[in-house]
């Protein structure tokens, strides 16, 4: 009798395409988070000297059919730490992920017993994937190790060619003639077609082209792999009865040269499966049995209609399979021995991938060269924003701040400050509106300009700005510089030798202004003088655009976002509500010129400078914790609780105002003289020369007209009487009277 020949497997090789890599670390980064479970893993195989052997995964959607590929169904885990990925114990990792998988395919229980009954498709069960990962979402470096699970007998056990024959295995082109050949090629493509069909009515039995057939060799008739069909096979006929795989391997030497006995070629990796299943589930173990490595020069894709081009006049040649004699390990065979309580014996699987280096270890991909740096640029911008929901915040609405769009009145201190502080929350459409130019006293303070920007006189702020932004974030980033002027109460106009075309020019930019405030989800008010904010206070109001205003002294700061309109605050149903203040409702004279007869020092905003980044991060996440309060602008203030001797609320989370990201006060006053602040809430004062139904109606009625009337007006009497103040102060004076009017005897 002839030594027992081993059987030799040529393992899978993994190839992923980069767009896999770049869809897993996403679907990490944003949806899986701190989850390691697993997570559906689809590959495939074809028939390809190319890719001889190579298992290939892409970001196909599973439910594309390729009839024309063998298909691999698994898992993904993605680890959270490296530390967890190098101290994972593989070897128990691989059996437990796809051990009891394998097992209930090939029949065997819960309890290691090999049961006879039940149904079962080898086709998905017995071609399973793993793979174990860890993204570095920081650097995009993935390490990872693929694994081709296959239950393994124990040692001593192998897997050998039968010793009956003395040439266990064979070109199909030295032991058959052509015309069989053909027949089989035309059995299989029938064969596919027949499993097409069915997989249009039932998905379980997959799309793809099955690996495993039975083939019987009197009739060269493809039968599909399974139990039943098996059993149903006469006993006379299972003398004929070849077991087939589609075999990966096109090995470039696969030539007998017609005159070896015996050549020893590397099987496919699926064989082991199928041997399992032969032993374990068809209980052949011990039998010597024909296998077929069927290896066609290619899998034709099935077209419309269930047909092949070209099907009964050119056939695939398959003359280059194998014709296999193998010994059938006992079931007893892959019953490793073990020390567990309860347990006589365990299954056991093999598969792990071998490394570039073709040792045992995993491999690692960089991505960084194969994405844009924009793209780059924006993965790390948000990367701070994605891992706040893993844990912190998972009610962020990235996805929401994205779409934002922001316009920013004043790209000096505070604009700079603000700006730079939405980029880190991730919103990429900036508008910036501010007529100076950059001087040379502004890099110092102002963190978007550079020495570079002061030469020449100066470029204007607006648009350095919003390149600067651009720099910074990547092309990404949205920004625009707009230069134009915010007319200002006391500050007259059209009064010149010029008049009529300075009128023009501040009506284009009121025009302007509108516009960009009506087209922005948001606006920062930031310029320097009181009465420039008074009329983007009007518009904002007028518009029912969210306002925040943010406003320095020497060593104090503001930060308050402007209550909405009336009708805005009815539309949502909050009529009963008290209405927010605006930066005017405590004033109870109108705003005007402030820098007439002013000295520099008075004219300049001096103050700390650790001020600007203070109030306008402030600002900025008062912005942010607005917009994941379902009332917007219209949210309540957090009201003041009867005990309570400040203005200083503590969320527990009950509070209308209260948002995932913390209460939403309506001002923010600081000061680093006491290094404390505080959160005062400002009704709305029916009389406000900004935002008093009176002001903002008028502004709608004549627009441009009624903003020339105010800014022409040096002592702000027009305003005044518009919006109720002066009625308001004869009303307060009289009042005054009547107190201070007694009699002496009274006293």
């Amino acid at each position: 009798m002839a030594t027992t020949q081993p059987v030799r497997f040529l393992p899978f090789r993994s190839i992923a395409d980069p767009s896999f890599w770049l869809d897993h670390n996403s679907h990490k980064l944003n949806d899986l988070k701190l989850s390691e479970e697993g997570v559906p893993l689809n590959g495939f195989f074809s028939i390809s000297k190319n890719d001889a052997g190579g298992m290939r995964f892409d970001v196909t959607r599973a439910s594309i059919r390729r009839n024309e590929a063998i298909r691999t169904r698994g898992a993904i885990y993605s680890l959270n730490t490296i530390e967890s990925f190098k101290k994972c114990d593989k070897n128990k990792f691989l059996n437990e992920a796809s051990r009891s998988g394998l097992l209930a395919c090939c029949g065997v229980g819960a309890d290691n017993e090999v049961l006879r009954d039940g149904n079962d498709d080898p086709n998905l069960g017995l071609v399973p994937s793993i793979c174990l990962t860890y993204c570095d979402l920081k650097s995009n470096m993935t390490v990872y190790w693929f694994a081709f699970p296959a239950l393994a007998p124990k040692p001593g056990c192998g897997i050998a060619y039968s010793s009956e024959t003395a040439s266990p295995q064979n070109f199909l082109s030295d032991i058959w003639e052509h015309e069989k050949c053909q027949e089989l090629s035309k059995s299989f493509q029938q064969f596919r077609i027949a499993h097409e069909k069915k997989s249009s009515v039932s998905e379980s039995s997959g799309v793809w082209c099955p690996p495993f057939f039975m083939l019987l060799e009197n009739n060269m008739q493809c039968l599909p792999l399974n139990k039943a069909t098996y059993e149903s096979i006469a006993e006379e006929e299972k003398q004929y009865l070849v077991f087939g795989f589609v075999d990966p391997n096109l090995s470039p030497d696969a030539s007998s040269g017609g005159t070896e006995k015996f050549t020893d070629l590397a099987l496919g990796w699926t064989l082991r499966n199928l041997i399992a299943y032969i032993s374990l589930r068809l209980g052949l173990g011990g039998a010597d049995v024909k296998c077929l490595s069927f290896r066609p020069s290619v899998l034709r894709r099935i077209a419309s209609e269930y047909d092949f081009e070209d099907v009964g006049e050119e056939i695939d040649d398959c003359s280059k399979s194998l014709f296999l004699h193998i010994k059938i390990p006992l079931e007893s065979d892959y019953q490793w021995p073990t020390e567990k309580p309860g347990h006589v014996h365990e299954y056991r699987c093999v598969g792990w991938e071998l490394n570039a280096k073709n040792k045992t270890g995993p491999r690692s991909v960089d991505l960084r060269p194969l994405v844009s740096p924009s793209h780059l640029a924006r993965q790390a911008n948000d990367l701070n924003l994605r891992l706040m929901k893993w844990r912190a915040l998972p009610s962020l609405d990235v996805e929401r701040l994205s779409r934002l769009k922001v316009l920013l009145l004043g790209a000096g201190t505070l604009g700079c400050s603000v700006a730079r502080t939405l980029l880190g929350w991730g919103i990429r459409n900036i508008t910036f509106v501010d007529s100076g130019r950059v001087s040379y006293s502004n890099p110092v303070r102002q963190s978007l300009f550079g020495i570079e920007d002061c030469k020449e006189g100066g470029k204007y702020k607006a648009v350095a700005a919003a390149e600067s932004l651009v720099a910074i974030a990547g092309p990404d980033v949205k920004s625009e510089g707009v230069v134009l002027t915010i007319p200002m109460p006391g500050h007259a106009f059209g009064e010149g030798k010029d008049g009529a075309a300075e009128i023009d020019a501040v009506k284009s930019d009121v025009e302007r202004l509108h516009k960009l405030i009506e087209q922005h989800d948001a606006v920062f008010l930031l310029t320097d003088t009181r009465e420039s904010r008074w009329l983007p206070t009007v518009m904002a109001s007028a518009t029912d655009t969210p306002l925040i205003n943010s406003a320095l002294g020497l060593d104090s700061w503001l930060v308050m976002r402007h209550g909405p309109s009336s009708s805005a605050m009815s539309s949502k149903g909050t009529a009963c509500a008290t209405k927010l203040g605006c930066y005017f409702c405590s004033d109870v004279v109108a705003p005007e010129n402030s820098t007439r007869d002013r000295t520099l020092d008075q004219q300049c905003t001096v103050t700390r400078p650790g001020l600007a980044p203070i109030a306008a991060s402030m600002a900025t996440e008062l912005m942010i914790a607005m917009f994941h309060h379902p009332m917007r602008n219209c949210a309540p203030a957090p009201e003041k609780k009867d005990n309570s001797s400040s203005y200083n609320p503590v969320d527990d989370g009950s509070s209308e105002s209260s948002t995932a990201l913390g209460l939403l006060p309506h001002q923010i006053r600081g000061t680093v003289v006491t290094y404390s602040m505080m959160t005062p809430t400002v009704p709305a004062f029916s009389q406000c020369s900004a935002c008093s139904d009176l002001v903002v109606d008028e502004y709608r009625k004549k627009g441009f007209g009624f903003v020339k009337c105010v800014c022409c007006d040096m002592d702000g009497s027009y305003l005044e009487s518009v919006s109720g103040l002066t009625k308001f102060r004869e009303e307060a004076a009289n009042k005054m009277d009547e107190c201070m009017d007694w009699d002496d005897e009274e006293e």
